[in-house]
């Protein structure tokens, strides 16, 4: 039979509070004063999930200094490691001066991985240059086609 965790009892403001005085906002995608909805890993607008620094199974405890703001998405991507360091590390490598331009970006890079060109490339070899072939391009039908977010 599976140990049932407890539940966490740190607040999201404490958790606030407490890295508001050791994490400086200038390396990451949100504003202190947007720390309770807005991801900081992503810095998109979403409801927000205490994320272990130390996973509860690695032995992290039920401590502000062990929690960041995830959205859900950025949480199931979270490293499960025993470094207190590595998280804010791993947050801060995704830094963008851009808000809401995370998924953006993300997407750009999955699409040079998949098809070996930047989208940039994929535009200009289609000659969709101009500002019209682009408003032409990007209100296509697109078929069956959904959003997964």
């Amino acid at each position: 039979m599976k140990n049932k965790r407890s539940n966490i009892k740190t607040t999201i403001s404490e958790i606030i509070k407490y890295w508001i005085k050791y994490e400086d906002e200038c390396e990451l995608n949100f504003d202190w004063s947007e720390a309770d909805k807005i991801c900081w890993r992503c810095g998109n607008e979403r409801k927000l999930q205490r994320c272990h620094i130390i996973p509860d199974s690695l032995g992290g405890k039920d401590e502000p200094n062990n929690f960041v703001l995830l959205c859900a998405a950025c949480h199931e991507e979270a490293p499960n490691v025993e470094s207190s360091t590595f998280m804010w590390d791993w947050i801060k490598s995704f830094h963008n001066p851009f808000y809401n331009t995370f998924w953006q970006n993300q997407a750009l890079e999955e699409y040079e991985r998949i098809y070996h060109k930047s989208f940039l490339k994929e535009l200009e070899e289609r000659n969709i240059i101009s500002n019209h072939a682009l408003f032409k391009f990007w209100n296509l039908k697109t078929g069956k086609t959904s959003y997964h977010f």
